[in-house]
């Protein structure tokens, strides 16, 4: 059968209704975008309020939507694919949006963020399988993060120190590139930040930020303490800051092994900065084959730990139709039962939440799982059916973008080098062209006669 999305099928009821519900969305939006790029914030001010007027709608929501087609317009090859085939609606625009918006200002006015996004995005909304899923929001912000952490510069030039001048740059030399890589790492400047505030009602928030690796760390612990209590994700914070509980922190970190410069992936977390990479690698006591986990049986219904690890892995979230809770905080469901001779592999299980599960349970919805690519076919009660692809870093997909992902980042790295070697460079070509001319020594500096 031809490789084709779920909501894409022609002979399915509520196709025609999608496609005119997606369309005219869009044009609208389209009729709403023309004359919509004000020159000041006042302008945008007045340009939401006339629509506002016009449809009714909140500043919050034009802007929206009006920021997702602005991106979209960023993103040809895209463009021309929702044009097409009407396979995305504004709500899939805007979670790319908002994502991408998070990358650094300097980045995004790189076209080389955009030609990658835009090769990531199609691959990402080409489907593999016939009657396949659309990505979920999960698997839209994760592409959309991995891109940008594919890309984002790895050096940059010296900042002017304090007080004093900008730095007057290399020798000139053949290869810049090679000179930068020879600095030392900028350090790492970041403190953490907390923030209380006294609330109506006796009540205080608190807010903290911190590093990505520390707040990995901080989550883990939260989340092993909210699991392992059964109590929500605040009540565990509490308890730990009180005192009151202590944690054994698990951290779950995903690399090739065979890939230089392969990105570092964390369950719930996604894509690793390189810093945050370095500081947790630090940390790592254990390193489990994962080839070897996919393989591996026990006898106990429980799986070990190596065979969980690889289910997560290669599902990255609950595997019910349109879920999105991350994978790590779901259970491992057998697909033959246990009691029924269901072996404890990843061959025969897959990651669902407890409520997903449940339903599983229920009988509600049944499935078949591919063990070699970890496919799940879907099978309704109606008759109809439908395939959920794994979207975890153990796919093989996940595995061939990694390779992308370190092609980007090595040409990035000479990129990034070569342009701050270049910059220092010209600073220094035009201090020394501005220089004063050197005196001869005891020569007259006044003119004759005087």
């Amino acid at each position: 059968m031809r490789a084709s999305w779920a909501v894409l099928d022609a002979d399915d009821f509520y196709y025609s209704a999608r496609q005119a519900k997606v369309s005219s969305e869009y044009a609208f939006w389209r009729i709403c975008q023309v004359g919509t790029e004000p020159a000041s914030e006042e302008d945008w001010t007045t340009v939401t309020a006339m629509l506002h007027r016009s449809t009714g709608m909140s500043h919050g929501t034009i802007t929206r939507h009006l920021d997702a087609l602005h991106t979209l317009d960023r993103l040809p090859r895209l463009k021309a694919l929702v044009e097409s085939t009407w396979l995305l609606d504004m709500t899939h625009l805007g979670y790319i949006d908002r994502t991408i918006i998070k990358a650094p200002a300097e980045l995004r006015e790189d076209a080389f963020l955009w030609a990658a996004l835009d090769d990531d995005l199609i691959e990402c909304f080409t489907p593999s399988r016939a009657r396949q899923l659309l990505p979920g929001k999960r698997a839209i912000v994760d592409t959309v993060s991995n891109t940008i952490r594919s890309v984002e510069a790895a050096a940059a030039p010296d900042q002017k120190p304090e007080g004093g001048e900008t730095s007057a740059g290399p020798t000139p030399c053949e290869d810049p590139a090679s000179l930068m890589r020879t600095l030392p790492p900028p350090e790492d400047p970041f403190s953490p930040v907390l923030d209380v505030q006294d609330l109506a009602g006796g009540e205080i928030r608190f807010e903290l930020i911190v590093d990505q690796a520390t707040g990995i760390r901080i989550s883990d612990a939260v989340s092993g303490v909210a699991s392992g209590g059964k109590i929500s994700q605040a009540k565990a914070m509490v308890s730990l800051l009180l005192g009151n509980v202590t944690a054994t922190v698990t951290t779950l970190l995903y690399q090739a092994s065979d890939i230089e410069h392969a990105p570092a992936l964390h369950p719930t977390h996604g894509i690793l900065t390189d810093r945050a990479a370095e500081v947790l690698a630090g940390m790592v006591t254990r390193t489990i084959d994962m080839a070897g986990a996919a393989e591996a049986v026990t006898h106990a219904y429980v799986p070990t730990f190596g065979i969980r690890c690889s289910i997560i892995g290669r599902d990255w979230v609950c595997r019910w139709p349109g879920c999105n809770r991350r994978a790590a905080r779901c259970d491992a469901d057998h697909r033959v039962n246990h009691a029924e001779g269901g072996p404890t592999t990843a061959g025969n299980m897959i990651m669902l939440c407890r409520h997903h599960h449940n339903r599983k349970t229920d009988e509600q919805i049944h499935y078949v799982l591919d063990p070699h690519t970890g496919d799940v076919y879907w099978l309704f009660k109606d008759g109809t059916w439908t395939v959920s692809e794994a979207v975890g870093p153990l796919t093989p997909k996940k595995k061939r973008w990694a390779q992308t992902y370190s092609q980007r980042r090595s040409r990035q790295y000479e990129r990034a080098a070569a342009k701050a070697a270049a910059e220092r460079f010209e600073a220094y070509q035009s201090k020394a062209a501005n220089a004063p001319p050197a005196r001869t020594s005891g020569s007259d500096p006044d003119p004759p006669p005087f």
